[in-house]
């Protein structure tokens, strides 16, 4: 993956890099895409995130659809009772992706990525390319193109074609960064101050909270955690104190960040609804589409609150050699 551009950069650019994907994917998914029965996906880190959109959507589609990590799979079960596996990785190098995909035939394997000259593509049956938008080296475009690569898939599998809403999608990130920023700014120095983050959300909401909470983690080294909103009232939110909320959703989530504020915590809420606390208003959209522009708020919060934390954005602390590989070992298939 393209690592060239600072995440400033990329959150300039990413509306016009979301246009060019879009053109790039509706190009591919012409023609014969047969919805699979029972697909599994498998994905690790951001690309896992950007999977419970995806899977939320073509449940709702009639596609039973499911998703994994890596570890959550014993050895041969993908050869089970999926009729494809469709490994996520925006990069094409993840090591466990790839593994997963070893243990179907090739015509069972599709793989979707931003970089189609990648082991991933190279092992795959079918492949599914963003187009190789550069990105930041935490992710942002790379997340984004991801995300709507994955909607589109959705689309055409159940509709036959992705949906005409794909096309002023770009439009909808520009206008909502432009109004996110007063309210991020607004929330700026609690969130930066705080000594962890939850971030909370819904159906295809939670993958803008999982991927949040990465970069939470990642960006600003601000120990973050996603739940999903129901299993977030059973009991997590009672660890509430020097800790920020992050709320994505519709009328429960509205009500639930109304509840944490009323009780003297740090909240944003971001979504459609009304709200008497600090909040970002997202256009209702379908729902992967949604996701994107939801997270697109969290990727502004992100990198304002890395800088007050004067953390690096991109400068990691820890090297992994074990989760990526530039190239197939001989003979595989």
């Amino acid at each position: 993956m393209s690592h060239d551009i600072s995440m400033s950069d990329a959150l300039d650019r990413q509306p016009e890099a979301l246009a060019s994907a879009v053109r790039t994917l509706r190009e591919q998914l012409t023609g014969s895409w047969s919805a699979p029965r029972r697909p599994l996906f498998v994905a690790m880190g951001a690309s896992h995130a950007a999977l419970a959109a995806c899977v939320h959507q073509l449940r709702a589609y009639g596609i039973w659809a499911s998703r994994a990590g890596y570890g959550e799979i014993p050895a041969s079960v993908p050869a089970a009772d999926v009729d494809l596996v469709a490994g996520v990785s925006q990069s094409g190098r993840s090591a466990e992706t790839i593994d997963a995909l070893r243990e179907v035939e090739a015509e069972r394997r599709l793989a979707v990525v931003n970089i189609a000259e990648s082991p991933l593509a190279e092992l795959a049956g079918t492949v599914l390319s963003c187009g190789g938008v550069p990105d930041s080296k935490v992710s942002t475009s790379g997340f984004t193109v991801t995300l709507a690569a994955l909607g589109m898939l959705a689309d055409t599998w159940a509709l036959g074609a992705p949906a005409d809403s794909w096309e002023s999608l770009a439009d909808h990130l520009d206008e909502t960064g432009k109004r996110a920023d007063d309210a991020v700014d607004g929330l700026l120095e609690d969130v930066a101050e705080s000594v962890a983050a939850d971030v909370v959300g819904a159906g295809a909401s939670l993958s803008a909270a999982e991927e949040g909470a990465l970069m939470l983690r990642e960006a600003c080294r601000l120990p973050a955690t996603a739940y999903e909103t129901r299993q977030y009232l059973h009991g997590p939110m009672e660890s509430a104190g020097r800790t920020a909320h992050i709320v994505i959703g519709d009328e429960r989530e509205a009500a639930l960040a109304a509840q944490l504020a009323e009780a003297g915590h740090r909240v944003l809420y971001v979504g459609p609804c009304a709200a008497p606390v600090p909040h970002v208003e997202i256009p209702r959209l379908t729902p992967v589409a949604r996701a994107i522009v939801e997270n697109s708020v969290l990727q502004r919060l992100v990198a304002k609150v890395a800088a007050a934390r004067n953390v690096p954005v991109g400068e990691f602390l820890f090297s992994v050699s074990d989760t990526k590989v530039d190239t197939l070992a001989a003979g595989t298939a």
